[in-house]
């Protein structure tokens, strides 16, 4: 048996070891390999939305940045947990040079392997996403097969494989070979944490957070920088101090560690805890930066289409007669065309020197009834028009308004309005008001009856060659056009993000499997049904799982209310809505990581 023989023969023996650390190699690959195929697709190449090109092509060098130090510390942490099989083979006659080689072959395998698997599943799972953002986001992005795609991804990746073959050698553990082959058996120790450094965790997170949610408008992308550095300082003090001595603290209550199989559970928690520190760390900041990207795109279109969606009517002109008669009449001829039944009425508002805008009560509930909103009856006095969304507006109110001959109108009560623009100062006056001196402005409005979506977009193409003319549904799907490849790649990074996140935690876990075989081996043998068995893993991989998760969904949170307050909005149910998702996904991963892995620790232990 030659030395590649061997190689390839220790590779196949440990297969559930290798298996985890190809899987998430093989995953890294098919994610770049996807974001390539976006930005070489020819709609983005030829020159359409190339500001979604540029950001397609960032997002792509993002993404292999992270899949480097990915699969780094992946192979890292492989490495770490081989250290009785290392020294097994050196006490076999390997040397370190030879041990070096071992390594080096190895990861060029998986890396091979990886590269043309990843590439080829990405083939199939590159097709399915461009269906999917197409009936989804209406990207107009058509199937190809993605020459250059390949290419790089194969090229980029052999490289990074490489450059982590030759730097992973120096990763070796440098312990004695007695060390080496006691790896396991020595115990953990006494753990040792700093209470300064646990309490240093609470101030940063803590003025991090107090920054982020009092500050608002243009001062929140000043203090991002510093907020970031004090909230990510105190997550990694977090990990690595205040966890561990919660757990201690919680050891030393008897009611809590006494109770039932908690003293399994917690025996090695703080030590697992210490050193699963980076692992969680590094979750929790990707996770984060998964929720704040996703929900700051989706959160920042859905207010800009409600803003939109607050405007009643269909299709609208405004602006003077002589401005507007020709526009007018062309639509209402396209209109008649279509065959399309409309709801048709005009509002005349007037103007006086005071920029406050009087609108005729017969006048204001003829459109008010067109799109089936409440009527408003002055008797005979003025009322106050306020916005749907008026908080905080009570210092807009006005009491009384300067009319043309010189007299004033009192101001009797303020409504809310979903039928005009109520922005500025809008005051709606009785009928027999003589206000036909005052400055004339005119809106024609448009509602269609039983019209679809696609119609309405359609006839809306009228309003790029006949402004001022508007149309809500048209203008809405512009808007979504422009944002969707913005979106589709927030969404697409997060993903990548979130389910890196969960590859880390499920890499970790199988990493230490062998530890946890001959825990509950031991325990197994004096008698521990499979019941409590299941338990106690279910308990010990939910810990593992949700740790990080929980902590990056609060920071997700705080982030997203920041980045809200420069609207000067609060949380919005967009923001909960990703965190939402989000949690589910993470909830299914659990449900079927837990499963797979009671299977193969309860096999094992049968063993």
């Amino acid at each position: 048996m030659n030395f590649s023989q061997f190689v390839i023969r220790n590779t196949v023996r440990n297969k559930h070891l290798y298996m985890a650390y190809f899987l998430s190699t093989l995953f890294s690959v098919m994610v770049f390999f996807t974001f390539t195929v976006f930005a070489f697709h020819p709609s983005l190449s030829d020159g359409l939305n190339k500001q979604a090109k540029i950001g397609m092509l960032s997002a792509a060098i993002i993404i292999y940045g992270f899949a480097f130090f990915f699969v780094l510390y992946s192979m890292d942490v492989f490495i770490q947990s081989r250290k009785k099989e290392f020294g097994l083979l050196m006490i076999q006659g390997m040397s370190p040079k030879q041990l070096k080689k071992m390594i080096f072959i190895e990861n060029l395998v998986i890396g091979f392997f990886a590269t043309i698997i990843g590439s080829l599943a990405g083939i199939g799972f590159s097709q399915l996403i461009l269906w999917l953002s197409n009936k989804m986001m209406h990207l107009n992005f058509g199937f190809y097969f993605p020459i250059q795609a390949l290419g790089l991804t194969i090229i980029s990746f052999s490289i990074l494989f490489l450059a982590i073959s030759f730097f992973i050698q120096f990763r070796l553990p440098k312990l004695s070979l007695q060390e080496l082959l006691k790896a396991g058996d020595l115990g953990k120790g006494t753990i040792k944490n700093s209470l300064i450094k646990a309490l240093l965790a609470v101030l940063l997170i803590g003025t991090g957070y107090a920054v982020a949610l009092l500050v608002k408008g243009m001062l929140v992308p000043i203090v991002m920088i510093p907020v970031i550095f004090l909230v990510v300082a105190g997550t990694r003090f977090l990990f690595n101090q205040l966890s561990v001595s919660v757990i201690e603290r919680l050891k030393k209550k008897q009611s809590i560690f006494w109770k039932k199989t908690n003293m399994v559970v917690f025996s090695d928690l703080a030590f697992r805890m210490k050193d699963n520190a980076r692992s969680f760390f590094l979750v929790s900041i990707i996770s984060t930066v998964a929720f704040a990207a996703i929900g700051t795109l989706y959160g920042f279109q859905n207010m800009i289409l409600d803003a939109m969606n607050q405007e009643p009517f269909e299709f609208q002109i405004v602006g003077s007669d002589e401005e507007t008669a020709h526009i007018k009449q062309d639509f209402s001829k396209l209109l008649s065309e279509k065959g399309i039944s409309v709801d048709e009425g005009e509002l005349t508002e007037y103007v006086n020197a005071d920029n406050v805008s009087f609108v005729k009560e017969s006048n204001y509930n003829q459109l008010a009834k067109i799109v089936k909103k409440p009527t408003i009856e002055t008797n005979g006095q003025a009322v106050q028009l306020l916005p749907q969304n008026a908080v905080g507006m009570e210092n807009a109110a006005v009491h009384e308004a300067n009319l043309p001959d010189g007299s004033k109108i009192a101001v009797e009560r303020q409504e809310k309005t979903a039928v005009v623009s109520a922005y500025g100062t809008k005051v709606v006056v009785p009928d027999n008001t003589d206000l036909e001196t005052l400055e004339q402005q005119t809106m024609t409005v448009w509602q269609p009856k039983n019209t679809s979506y696609e119609e309405l977009v359609s006839i809306g193409k009228f309003q790029d060659k006949n402004m001022p003319f508007m149309a809500k549904s048209y203008s809405k799907q512009m808007i979504t056009d422009q944002y969707a490849p913005f979106l589709f790649v927030g969404i697409f990074i997060g993903i990548v993000f979130f389910v890196s996140a969960g590859s880390f935690l499920y890499f970790r876990l199988y990493s230490d499997m062998d530890v946890d075989v001959e825990k509950f081996k031991m325990i197994y043998k004096m008698g521990l049904a499979k019941k409590e068995l299941k338990k106690m893993i279910y308990q010990q991989v939910g810990i593992l799982f949700f740790t990080p998760i929980i902590i990056s969904v609060i920071h997700g949170a705080v982030a997203l209310t920041a980045m809200y307050h420069i609207f000067d909005q609060g949380m919005q149910m967009a923001g909960w809505k990703v965190l939402g998702v989000f949690i589910l996904i993470q909830i299914v991963y659990y449900l079927i990581a837990r499963i797979f892995y009671f299977k193969k620790v309860y096999h094992l232990v049968q063993a």
